[in-house]
């Protein structure tokens, strides 16, 4: 019998199987109770508290309900992907009718702050730190100004260089370095000395606000922080957002829009020999973007230099400013098994609120989860519980 003789009885055989048949006449049934079996679980699974028993952070989370009633994903939405990516597309944008203030930084650069209930009554100011490419009026960065309001607060929103208004100078900005957040934060106190500021950044706003307030020590301006979805060791990350389903769908993404970032801004590089700004425009991956890109511009001689630099695992015990974290174990940016777990709970000024799920920034909830997300209901209650601490 020739091999192609034997392979096809053999294919005929697998298929006479009555369990084949059954599988192939019930394969849609069998998928959904898979995933309802699956989404059981995800239901189930419970938000875990990471805190100091006793600390200033153990007491002051122990009273946030949304912490206790743990987070629920949305039934159609709850793996990973799609919960990213249906959070991004499907949350809806409020309008905030923004006042815009331009600030000039020492080397010329220009940095547009956004203010929202800037006479607020309550003598506290939400500081807000976006994403990456995020900006005052990404849906999520809305979201968490329209708590502050509804809490009572200010909030003021920090575009990065170059985002929302043309970059000035030839510089932009990175994970590491904190100049123009310090600025920022002088500037808001120096308005409104009499006020508290409390700040919360996201994905790499929150590397950066966690790297700030490690680096400032007791000195700090920010009085509490809350980062989100920030990725805790950047080497992990990469390795995380470098697999091939989280490539295409995250990683090229994004590095198409930072590419589109610097080229629309290339005129400003073109003479600078460190560059080849041809190559830093096409780059296909994050990692390729900060080699070519922003590890020199910012003075590192290698990019792993840069990512040593930004891990946020390795400044934990220097955070002395009540701080909460707000991670998803699934994650693509912030695998699970990056998380400091020891160094949090080590820590009196630190908290980590850990789901199981949630995606990266997505949480989402609800059989339609347009409006407010998990996030949104930790901020809401840990900006509540400082305010009545402060009382």
């Amino acid at each position: 019998m020739s091999s192609l003789s034997y392979l096809e009885s053999v294919y005929e055989y697998i298929y006479s199987i009555p369990v084949i048949e059954i599988l192939q006449e019930n394969f849609t049934v069998i998928s959904i109770s898979l995933y309802l079996l699956w989404y059981l679980r995800a239901y189930l699974s419970t938000t875990t508290l990471l805190a100091k028993e006793g600390s200033i952070m153990a007491n002051l989370t122990e009273k946030m309900p949304s912490i206790h009633s743990g987070y629920r994903p949305t039934f159609w939405c709850a793996p990973s992907a799609f919960n990213t990516v249906i959070f991004a597309i499907i949350q809806r944008c409020i309008k905030h009718p923004y006042k815009r203030e331009l600030l000039t930084c020492p080397d010329g650069g220009i940095i547009a702050i956004d203010w929202a209930n800037e006479d607020a009554p309550k003598k506290a100011i939400l500081l807000v730190l976006p994403g990456l490419t995020g900006h005052s009026k990404d849906n999520y960065v809305t979201h968490f100004v329209d708590e502050a309001i509804k809490t009572g607060c200010s909030a003021v929103v920090m575009n990065y260089r170059g985002i929302s208004i043309d970059l000035a100078t030839p510089r932009t900005y990175c994970a590491t370095n904190y100049d123009d957040l310090d600025m920022v934060v002088q500037h808001i106190h120096n308005k409104y000395s009499d006020r508290k500021i409390i700040a919360v950044g996201i994905s790499l706003g929150g590397i950066k606000l966690g790297g700030y307030i490690a680096k400032q020590f007791d000195d700090c301006l920010i009085s509490n922080a809350m980062i989100v979805s920030a990725p805790m060791n950047i080497f992990y990350s990469c390795k995380e957002l470098e697999k091939a389903h989280n490539f295409f769908t995250f990683n090229k993404i994004l590095a198409r829009q930072i590419g589109r970032y610097f080229s629309k801004h290339k005129h400003l590089f073109e003479n600078d020999e460190r560059y080849d700004c041809a190559a830093i425009a096409k780059c296909i991956s994050i990692r390729d973007f900060d080699t070519r890109f922003v590890s020199k511009q910012f003075g590192y001689k290698t990019c792993e230099d840069y990512y040593r630099d930004a891990c946020l695992d390795a400044k934990i015990q220097n955070i002395k400013v009540p701080t909460l974290f707000l991670n998803a174990g699934d994650d693509m940016f912030s695998p699970e098994r990056a998380f400091p777990i020891e160094k949090i709970k080590a820590n009196p000024y630190t908290a980590m609120v850990w789901t199981k799920h949630g995606g990266h920034i997505g949480f989402c909830e609800g059989i339609l989860p347009t409006g407010c997300n998990y996030a949104c209901r930790i901020l809401k209650d840990y900006l509540n519980n400082i305010l009545n601490e402060t009382n």
